[in-house]
């Protein structure tokens, strides 16, 4: 404990800091009584976790949706150099985490682009010292273009794989997603395994580890209830486990229903997910538990190289519960607040 405050207490002041700022559930149910993109970016000057981005929106400027989401990525890549400052050396490789989920949701956006016939794309917001040729990207007009665009990320081997044997064609998005996605968790394995032990090593296999059983349970119930003839599960599935063991993942393929679905979970933390309901259920139980144990990691763990992943990661969650917040203002919707009542 000693050493680990020795090497990463700063870190955690900052970290502290930067969380005591957060959006509560108070501040969403302001603002979904709002009626103005206009209105929203006001709010969020005058708060301190948004209001460096906000500000920028000041003067005159249109203020539109694509304007103000755009805002407040830049505020969370602000927060992440704020925090990089700090972050060992030997920690660098591990924390450029962000970067790499950035790099995959563009390309990935890129392919959607591509599938819809759309030939150009405004560019991406900038990616904090990204690999990816952004300028290529949003150029590009076929999957050699995407592939050229993404040669120097950790992405460049799995779409090299997916290029498709007719020339002109592109690879099935789902595939493509799922061999992304292992990608990632792959490259963190790897490092986390390479670098870390004791305690941090567990933190962040757990952390690693149920995102993953998550995501597999998610897209096999998801499965069962849309398209309840499939019966090939493994295109869909990352092959690593952490508490849903192979015989589980078997159990659960096999289940006919929801209903039988239930009986494999039954002793793992996962089965209050599946207690009633279907798979929206299971996904807010996902965003939940993802949340409780970030939020527990940044307030009450040792102090480490997680204390700032899991920061970073409730600030995405934060962004994206305000991004659906905009789009509700943008059409006039109601807002679902799902997602902002983890912040209450």
């Amino acid at each position: 404990m000693i050493r680990a405050q020795m090497e990463y207490g700063a870190l955690s002041s900052k970290v502290h800091a930067l969380y005591g700022k957060r959006l509560r559930l108070a501040d969403f149910e302001h603002m979904a009584s709002l009626r103005t993109e206009a209105e929203l970016s006001e709010y969020l000057r005058s708060h301190p976790a948004w209001s460096a981005c906000a500000a920028r929106l000041a003067g005159g400027v249109y203020i539109g949706r694509v304007e103000l989401e755009l805002a407040l990525w830049d505020q969370f890549r602000t927060d992440y150099r704020k925090l990089l400052h700090f972050i060992p050396r030997a920690d660098k490789a591990l924390f450029s985490f962000p970067i790499l989920l950035q790099e995959q949701r563009a390309i990935l956006s890129t392919l959607r682009r591509l599938k819809a016939g759309h030939p150009l794309s405004p560019l991406p917001r900038s990616i904090l010292h990204s690999t990816l040729d952004l300028q290529a990207l949003a150029s590009c007009t076929d999957f050699d273009g995407l592939t050229a665009a993404a040669r120097d990320t950790i992405y460049a081997p799995a779409l090299r794989r997916l290029r498709p044997a007719q020339a002109g064609t592109l690879p099935d998005y789902t595939g493509a997603e799922t061999l992304l996605r292992s990608t990632y968790f792959s490259h963190m394995y790897h490092i986390i395994h390479k670098c870390y032990r004791g305690e941090t090593k567990s933190v962040l296999l757990r952390s690693y580890g149920e995102q993953i059983d998550w995501f597999n349970l998610i897209h096999i119930l998801r499965l069962k209830t849309y398209f309840p003839g499939q019966s090939d599960y493994l295109p869909v599935l990352f092959p690593f486990n952490y508490r849903l063991r192979p015989e589980m993942i078997r159990a659960l393929c096999a289940a006919p229903d929801l209903s039988s679905a239930r009986e494999p979970l039954r002793d793992t933390p996962y089965a209050a997910g599946l207690s009633s309901g279907g798979v929206e259920e299971l996904e807010d139980a996902f965003r939940r538990a993802f949340y409780t144990f970030n939020r527990r990691q940044l307030t009450h763990g040792t102090p480490s190289i997680y204390t700032a992943m899991a920061y970073l990661t409730l600030k995405d969650l934060e962004l994206h519960a305000l991004v659906s917040l905009i789009e509700s203002v943008k059409y006039g919707v109601p807002y679902d607040t799902s997602l902002a009542r983890l912040f209450g």
